[in-house]
């Protein structure tokens, strides 16, 4: 099967504003996003497109826009824009949209959220629209982006989350408008070091306004930059939860525990970390029952040079803990995303066979990387993924040209715009026209469409969980119109059947919590089924096609081969992955044995193009060459991991830990072997050595609080919990301050904090390789010295503090921690006198106020003749 590019000719002919070809801030690169809606209730899918603008002057093309689909030649269907007569016209730094009916009237309302106020538009049920967004309560002035309607009380009235990003103000903008740097390029600032803005949740008041419910649910204490959101009953017990993809933090999952009480479960289930225990950047996110068991899954896109993430639902039946696992190595999603940014998502069933597929909508946010001949591009092609029975095979390459176009796209809708039964996607290219691709294919196998409408529910059905049971398979699907990023999707449910040319029964189980049974309903149609009716409307029968559209399936000659691996490393850690290949590629023409080829060219495939199978050959080749090299084992391990050789990997990574006995990264991945390969009790003992070995470190934590939680050890799983949680804060923390000192190289301050935080984490011996280098560069630095001297505080020497805090006050007289150091040296090595004198200089004596208190009395003990009573000045 195939799809085609058809947008142009069907009438979507105009071009994306959001921002400069050569953007300065980062809200000129999140892009816009689009809804697929029948607003005019005529049985046919129109299309609502989010606009932007630029930030010096609206241009008159810079409006949102709504196409209505009508007849058009040769019995095609045709787009015309109709946002004028409609009342949408609007020009702003648009972003996302949702659609609902929120006042059950029987058609569908709009809201678009913006960077500054949101609008709500209230379909006037005679193809226009009116905005209410002030009146209805719904108009936040900060930086919306994704948004969904769901019934989150059960009282038939559907209400709304809104994912918001960041604090950006132009007046004062981060770095004073400054660029950032990445990968050596000049770029916009952010989502790092930018404060980001807490997400809103709205309850629908039945009356047309919206109740703030952000603080009584408890939403309002995460500030973390919410790009995406997928609503879901992920624990089965009947209530909707949601989950939110945070850029850069950890994603939550929130559990609905009733009366607008939310708790955040994310990292007890699982699923806010991925396999490593770090946060992601994530952008867009969609649950579905992937592997047809009956429970909700996730997928979540990431940044580029990482992997998308897919979190398989493991919770127990009938338990209330919910419990996901990161699947995507297993599922061969790992194995070729690298390269790329991801947006939006969704899980669809393309070819109707009856298995969840995934596509993938691709895209990086700089421009700037134009600069470089190969490697990361700005412009990326999107991903199709087919689920052959749990596992994913990306088969774009194979799905027609509308799969090779490479693009700057950002958000996508799914939805069957010319009711012949698969699903056709609206994609939006940043700055670019868009895309539409039509399925030609994928209603050759059978299929089911159902159109819910409520009662006593919402009317839209949102959040009702349908049952198909069919001869060979039992299929789950859930209700929604919001999901992936930015984006709004087909009312409709189309279930593949596959060969199947029947259905036993359908069963729904409405947000009302009644149920209903359609027992033998037609096929190859679409069906529009009432809450609390017995009958249903039919539409007419598509016939199957008489036949499958099928899928065709440098020019130095004196150089060596180290020196042409040594030029790969350069090109591949500067993101230059097409000179980095070709580096490598004339290393091991001129030497096939060479490790260090052999392994760059292996994790450059693995790595950075995500091509583990192609990778195996070069790693195992850098293995088998040099059976003492450390690092060849670790991507080794990690490569079998990806390709679901457990033995194999598990081999691997004790190899490595027999090479780095005290490597807790080495312990770390064999304990993920093990937990993979269900050794559980190897595994604990793994991580646990990982953490002895580096107890700084939150991953292996993580790993463990997941281990003992697994296993029912609840106390031990709290414990390895708060750890995680203190040592991944100061993780995050060191971050922070290595990418600032990146960008402010001379910046002491950041630099005596780093070697500070260094000291809390308890890498003492790191804080003082740290605070030595400040000196060399700098052999008058006063912070630099002055960190030393509290490092040796902290060892309990002294002597050597004074050394070091003497010169440092020489160069910095006038600072008082400084003095604050001094005093506390003088006052370990009973030297009173001394210390009251340094205290005393200190302008704000509230810090020391306590020991400076001790000192006097202690000196007052002396000259009452107690000179040898040490422990009561202290």
């Amino acid at each position: 099967m195939l799809f085609s590019d058809i947008a142009a000719q069907v009438g979507l002919d105009f071009t994306n504003i959001s921002g400069r070809d050569n953007p300065q801030l980062l809200v000129e690169t999140t892009g816009t996003g689009v809804a697929f809606l029948d607003y005019d209730n005529d049985g046919w899918l129109d299309l609502f497109f989010v606009n932007g603008t630029l930030l010096d002057a609206d241009p008159p093309q810079a409006t949102n826009r709504l196409f209505h689909n009508e007849p058009g030649p040769n019995a095609q269907r045709h787009f015309r824009e109709v946002t004028r007569q409609s009342g949408l016209l609007f020009k702003g730094w648009g972003m996302g949209c949702a659609t609902g009916d929120i006042d059950n009237d029987g058609d569908t309302d709009l809201l678009v959220t913006y960077w500054g106020p949101n609008l709500l538009y209230r379909n006037n049920s005679d193809s226009t629209f009116a905005e209410i967004a002030a009146q209805a309560g719904v108009d936040h002035p900060g930086w919306g982006t994704s948004a969904a309607f769901a019934d989150l009380d059960g009282d038939g009235w559907l209400d709304l989350y809104v994912t918001n990003y960041l604090h950006i103000d132009l007046d004062h903008p981060p770095k004073d408008g400054q660029p950032c740097q990445y990968k050596g390029l000049a770029v916009p600032c952010g989502p790092q070091g930018v404060p980001a803005q807490a997400d809103v949740l709205y309850r629908n008041n039945g009356d047309g306004t919206f109740a703030d419910m952000s603080a009584i649910s408890g939403l309002d204490q995460w500030n973390y930059a919410g790009l995406g959101v997928a609503f879901g009953d992920f624990d089965n017990d009947g209530d909707l939860d949601l989950y939110v993809a945070n850029d850069s933090e950890p994603n939550m999952l929130l559990r609905n525990d009733g009366d607008w009480y939310f708790s955040e479960i994310g990292q007890a289930a699982g699923a806010a970390y991925s396999e490593g225990g770090r946060p992601q950047a994530g952008m867009g996110v969609h649950s579905g029952d992937y592997d047809n068991d009956g429970d909700l899954d996730l997928f979540v896109t990431n940044f580029s040079e990482d992997y998308n993430t897919l979190y398989q639902n493991r919770s127990p039946p009938a338990a209330d803990s919910t419990h996901f696992v990161d699947v995507s190595h297993a599922t061969g999603l790992s194995a070729g995303d690298r390269p790329y940014l991801g947006w939006a998502t969704a899980f669809w069933d393309y070819d109707n066979d009856g298995w969840l597929d995934l596509y993938v909508i691709n895209g990086h946010v700089y421009p700037q990387l134009g600069v470089h001949a190969s490697g990361l591009t700005y412009r990326q092609r999107n991903l199709l993924y087919q689920n052959q029975h749990g596992r994913f095979i990306e088969v774009g390459r194979w799905a027609g040209a509308a799969w090779q176009l490479k693009a700057a796209s950002r958000a996508a809708a799914q939805g069957d715009y010319d009711n012949d039964g698969d699903l056709d996607l609206a994609v939006v290219n940043h700055n670019a026209a868009p895309t539409l691709l039509r399925n030609e294919g994928g209603n050759f196998n059978n299929w089911l469409g159902l159109e819910l409408v409520g009662h006593t529910s919402n009317r839209d059905g949102i959040g009702a969980r349908i049952w198909i049971f069919t001869a060979d398979q039992v299929q789950m699907r859930e209700v929604f119109r919001g999901y992936g990023f930015q984006s709004q999707h087909d009312h409709r449910v189309l279930i593949g059947l596959g060969s199947n040319q029947t259905v036993d029964r359908v069963e729904i189980h409405w947000p009302s919590g009644s149920r209903q049974t359609i027992a033998a309903p037609p096929v190859r149609r679409y069906l529009k089924v009432y809450e609390g009716r017995d009958d249903f409307e039919q539409g007419p029968a598509i016939p199957q096609p008489q036949s499958e559209s099928l899928i065709a399936v440098s020019q130095t000659s004196n150089w060596s081969a180290a020196d042409f691996a040594a030029l790969g490393n350069q090109y591949y850690q500067a993101g230059q992955y097409g000179e980095a290949h070709a580096a490598f590629y004339r290393a091991l023409a001129l030497d096939p044995t060479h490790k260090l080829a052999n392994l760059g060219m292996g994790t450059l495939l693995y790595v950075g193009m995500g091509a583990a199978d192609e990778a195996l050959l070069y790693v195992e080749e850098a293995a088998r060459r040099d059976s003492s090299s450390a690092e060849s084992f670790l991507v080794l391990g990690k490569v079998y991991m990806d390709l679901d050789r457990l033995v194999l990997a598990v081999r691997a990574f004790e190899r490595v830990a027999s090479l780095r006995t005290q490597d807790w990264e080495a312990y770390f991945w064999l304990g993920r072997a093990y937990e993979q390969s269900n050794r559980l009790t190897e595994a604990a003992n793994a991580f646990g050595d990982a953490t002895r070995w580096a107890p700084w470190e939150p991953e292996p934590l993580l790993a463990l609080a997941q281990l003992y939680a697994r296993q029912g050890n609840e106390k031990a799983a709290e414990e390895a919990n708060k750890r995680f949680a203190r040592y991944r804060q100061l993780a995050q923390r060191v971050e922070s301050l290595q990418s600032q000192i990146d960008r402010e190289p001379q910046n002491e301050r950041a630099l005596l904090d780093l070697g500070l935080a260094y000291m809390e984490q308890g890498r003492l011996e790191r804080a003082a390789a740290h605070y030595q280098g400040m000196i060399d560069r700098a052999p008058q630095s006063a912070l630099g010295l002055y960190g030393l001297g509290l490092l040796c505080l902290r060892r309990n020497d002294p002597q050597g503090a004074l050394g070091y805090l003497h010169k440092a006050a020489i160069y910095s007289p006038d600072d008082d921690e400084i003095r604050g150091a001094l005093g506390q040296a003088y006052f370990q090595l009973e030297r009173y006198d001394e210390a009251v004198v340094e205290w005393e200089q200190i302008a704000d004596t509230t810090r020391i106020g306590h020991m400076l208190e001790r000192a006097r009395a202690r000196i007052a003990s002396a000259a009452e003749g107690h000179p040898t009573d040490t422990k009561r000045g202290r």
